[in-house]
């Protein structure tokens, strides 16, 4: 029997807020910390949409996490075009330049998780920040759990290249 959609809020709200804070690569301001908030509220309201659908014999934590992957990929899309747009109107202020920072620090680190592939991204966040086992990352990500090993290893694989690359 699946669990009331009340319980997953409550459940599972403080995960899936820190699960898209690291996936977006938000900094620790206010605003971000609302924009991230409104995109959980986003999250289950489409979960609550489609609530009905979910199969009793279903991973409910994984169920959610699909949705909110989906959302944040969808906002970084967004996020990549309007950054893309206004590159080419010569606004240089919204391009990342944090090459002087430290590559071993933990900003860094998620800017460099950041520039991942979108599905090496959710892999390697859900495994290492979110502590999602292969199978979990698998339901979430609507893949095999080979697939889900395979992108966090490479993941793993273009970090440690990135790194090296930054020292």
């Amino acid at each position: 029997m699946a669990p009331r959609f009340e319980q997953l809020i409550e459940r599972h709200h403080d995960e899936l807020f820190a699960y898209l804070w690291r996936l977006l690569g938000k900094d620790r301001g206010s605003d971000a910390a609302l924009e991230v908030e409104d995109l959980v509220q986003e999250v289950f309201m489409r979960a609550y949409e489609n609530y009905a659908r979910l199969r009793p014999d279903s991973n409910p934590r994984a169920w959610l996490y699909k949705i909110a992957g989906n959302c944040a990929f969808t906002k970084l899309r967004r996020v990549k075009k309007w950054r893309e747009k206004a590159s080419e109107l010569g606004n240089r202020a919204l391009t990342s330049s944090d090459s002087a920072g430290r590559a071993h620090s933990a900003a860094r680190l998620r800017s460099l998780v950041g520039d991942l592939p979108a599905r090496q991204q959710a892999c390697v966040t859900l495994r290492y920040l979110q502590d999602l086992d292969y199978s979990e990352i698998a339901q979430a990500l609507n893949c095999s759990e080979e697939s889900a090993r395979a992108n966090v290893y490479q993941g793993i694989q273009r970090l440690r290249a990135m790194l090296k690359e930054k020292l």
